[in-house]
């Protein structure tokens, strides 16, 4: 009986060690204090972003319906900070669905080009629109 209490105790406690790491693997807002809104709207405020590493993108669903942004090969060493862009164990995910007036960032840490889409609800039932974006960060190109 004492050897399952401790063992509990254990399983407890590690349990509260991977949420603590999960929940504290990036920051949660721009490393520069320089904010780059996309509003989501029938199309995207903003297609093609040229920024500094650090700022931070921030993606606002202003539809009355989902919105799903995807970044194909979306990695955590590649970011400065994220918000909704992980799951509960702070893994990062390439896919995040916005509900309307919702928002998710990013910022990455080096010279990049980042290509993404939006994904959003036609009038026509059961399709979905592809809004693509770019965003530059820093200069991409080697001198």
């Amino acid at each position: 009986m004492i050897c399952r209490k401790s063992l509990w105790a254990l399983a407890v406690v590690f349990a509260i060690g991977i949420g603590q790491y999960g929940c504290t693997s990036l920051p949660p807002s721009s490393r520069t204090a320089a904010v780059h809104d996309v509003k989501i709207e029938e199309a995207l405020s903003t297609e093609n972003l040229l920024i500094q590493p650090g700022d931070e993108i921030r993606w606002i669903n202003l539809r009355k319906q989902e919105a799903q942004i995807e970044i194909p090969n979306l990695k955590a060493e590649d970011l400065a900070c994220e918000r909704e862009f992980s799951n509960w164990m702070g893994s990062v995910r390439e896919v995040v669905v916005l509900k309307s007036n919702e928002s998710a960032s990013l910022c990455f840490k080096k010279a990049a080009v980042v290509n993404y889409n939006v994904r959003v609800d036609t009038a026509l039932a059961g399709t979905k629109k592809i809004l693509p974006g770019a965003i530059k960060v820093g200069n991409p190109m080697p001198q």
